[in-house]
Order: C-alpha cells, then structure tokens, then sequence
C-alpha cells in the first residue's frame, strides 16, 4: 500500500495534463493538442509505462512506410482524450498529438429541498 500512495506521490509531482493527458515537465506546446518532449524517445516510453499502465490504457505501435517510431494508447473511457500518438519526428524529435474525447459530463446541481 505505501508503494502505490509513493507512485501516486511521484506521479502527482512530475508533468502536467492537456485534455486530460498526463504530459511529462518540460512538453513544449507546438500546435493545438500537439506537444514537443525534451526528453528522447526511450525515456518518453518509460514515462508512460509508468505513467498510463498498459493494462488498463492498451497501446499499439503504428506502421508507416517512413523510418517514424510511432506508438498509439488508447484512453477507455474517451473522457477528455480518445487516444494519443506518440512518434518520433526527424532529427530524433518525439511528439505527442492528442486525440480530442467526449467532454466530461458536467456536475449536476443540487436541488434544495424547500
């Protein structure tokens, strides 16, 4: 029990989120929903391994013709973000594009008992 509150802890205190997305420090915002990592593609693996257990978000890599790494995660539930592409752009450049999901359905409010 105290390892997971521990990895919840670290996790909590490193990265940000877009639409829900967990982005690791130091993601540059490129485009809408498209970020830059610093880090290279290796360690952004690693993140996400840690980050996004593929048990519960399931992953695949995407083919291409090109020499691009690329690697998909799917969210379940489509809240916030449907899925995320991960790949390797030229001169060793890893980006992320976000897949836009459903909106989180809004808080219904309390009606009060008069």
């Amino acid at each position: 029990m105290k390892a997971l509150l521990l990895a919840a802890a670290l996790l909590a205190a490193e990265g940000f989120k877009a639409r829900g997305f967990l982005l690791p420090d130091g993601a540059v915002k490129i485009d809408e929903d498209r970020y830059r990592f610093a880090e290279p593609w290796d360690e952004v693996l690693k993140f996400y391994r840690r980050a996004l257990p593929a048990g519960k978000y399931p992953r695949h890599v995407l083919h291409s013709q090109t020499a691009v790494r690329a690697l998909h995660i799917q969210n379940p539930s489509g809240v916030e973000w449907e899925g995320a592409n991960i790949y390797e752009a030229g001169r060793g450049e890893v980006r992320v594009y976000i897949l836009p999901g459903k909106e989180p359905e809004p808080e219904k409010e309390k009606k009060s008992g008069r």
